[in-house]
């Protein structure tokens, strides 16, 4: 065999090993020692694609392993681009970057913070303490005895309970700058994180159970769209949802190794998976192209690209399911709780007025005293959130705290 035919039979061999990764890359998630596999052979694909074709058209050694390096800090540096012109515009534009949730390290399944619990599936680890970071934040988190993030003396007799998901427990945001902890400040109560990550109604409703109640004089319940599957499934004896097991708790957790951490040219592969470039390189050249050249005259003119897609709106039988399934969930958690609650409603990148205004309708219709509702989305813009991550940042925690202390002391919740 000559030499360039070598070369080529790397290159073509560096080609496939980049295929199996990105289509066959759920075959890598089932142990510990084939995600370490995955994240050797990302690289090494792209440094036998590279030597090869490098070689056959005669670049020296260091230029062809550099190339690979250079495309990584290429993709790096788009990201960035992405991330800086999304910041504080109306309406955020990130292309392809709005599939990078399935690419972030999730917190309730890394190996540091997570812990199964039998009711609840998980909580975080109680005492464990390190940094979750991402894109666009790194943040410290220090857990409680009882697997929250917020401190063991928050615990006794809190005068504000934070039930909640990711947005609640701050993912993306220090301890200190939530929106629990600023309510805390603002109003002199002790207070209560107990929100965790992708935790629906039903679920918060157990985890309350195991709190101390009877000093709390605010509940807050922050919901969520993605609550609707937990809490139908949960309100339904009848459901087929399995409850997570153990075994499937630790599998999950092998499969988001996946995203712990950074490994070589992990932002190229990225964009090489989700643009499906494999394929379209080769049958639809043309389209590569255009996205390519939309993509360098956003960067150049520091601007993001032009997007075309609607704000999702939810339709009249959509808020009436999440209306209903959130209610039933709401009795139960007055058959432990009979104080003040305050309910609002979060959602990613934006949040829309649909839900919570439901929600009011339905309050209205069986007047509950004691039941009140925060309007997030009338103070809540694009700005407040980032841009690909899509939860609230700094700026959001700090109106929704501003918001629910106007709130308790126009009511006069406190004693």
């Amino acid at each position: 065999m000559s030499k360039s035919q070598t070369r080529l039979v790397i290159s073509v061999a560096g080609l496939f090993l980049l295929s199996v990764t990105v289509y066959k890359w759920q075959a890598f998630t089932h142990f510990g020692w084939t995600i370490v596999l995955f994240k050797i052979f990302v690289p090494l694909s792209f440094l036998l694609i590279f030597y090869g074709i490098g070689k056959l058209i005669r670049l020296p050694m260091l230029v062809c392993l550099a190339l690979p390096l250079l495309l990584e800090v290429v993709s790096w540096r788009y990201i960035r681009h992405v991330i800086a012109a999304n910041q504080g515009i109306d309406k955020p534009s990130i292309g392809v970057l709005d599939q990078w949730i399935h690419y972030r390290d999730v917190i309730q399944f890394n190996r540091q913070f997570s812990s199964y619990s039998k009711d609840l599936g998980y909580t975080l680890r109680p005492g464990s303490e390190g940094y979750h970071q991402d894109l666009e934040y790194e943040n410290k988190f220090s857990v409680n005895k009882s697997g929250l993030r917020d401190d063991d003396n928050s615990l006794n007799n809190p005068g504000i309970i934070f039930l909640g998901d990711s947005f609640t427990m701050g993912w993306g945001i220090d301890q200190e700058k939530t929106f629990a902890h600023l309510t805390g400040q603002m109003t002199g109560l002790k207070t209560l994180n107990a929100g965790i990550s992708s935790y629906g109604t039903y679920r918060e409703m157990l985890l309350l159970s195991k709190l101390q109640r009877d000093s709390c004089q605010v509940l807050v319940i922050q919901y969520c769209d993605n609550d609707l599957e937990e809490n139908t499934a949960r309100n339904d004896p009848k459901s087929p949802q399995e409850p997570l097991t153990h075994e499937k708790f630790m599998k999950v957790g092998i499969f988001n190794r996946l995203n712990e951490g950074y490994f070589p040219m992990r932002f190229t592969y990225f964009f090489v998976r989700e643009k499906d470039l494999l394929k379209r390189i080769f049958i639809t050249p043309g389209s590569v192209w255009r996205d390519t050249k939309m993509a360098l005259t956003s960067w150049i003119s520091g601007k993001p690209m032009l997007d075309g897609k609607p704000l999702a709106i939810k339709s009249e039988a959509m808020v009436a399911e999440h209306t209903l399934q959130f209610f039933k969930t709401l009795a139960k958690i007055r058959a432990i709780y009979a104080g003040n609650i305050v309910v609002m409603h979060l959602d990613g990148r934006y949040t829309r007025p649909e839900l919570i205004s439901g929600f009011e309708a339905a309050g209205k219709k069986s007047p509950d005293p004691n039941l009140h509702f925060l309007r997030a989305c009338d103070v809540l813009t694009a700005r407040d959130y980032y841009p690909v991550d899509g939860h609230l940042n700094e700026a959001g925690h700090q109106k929704i705290a501003t918001e629910l202390t106007r709130l308790i002391r126009k009511k006069a919740f406190l004693k």
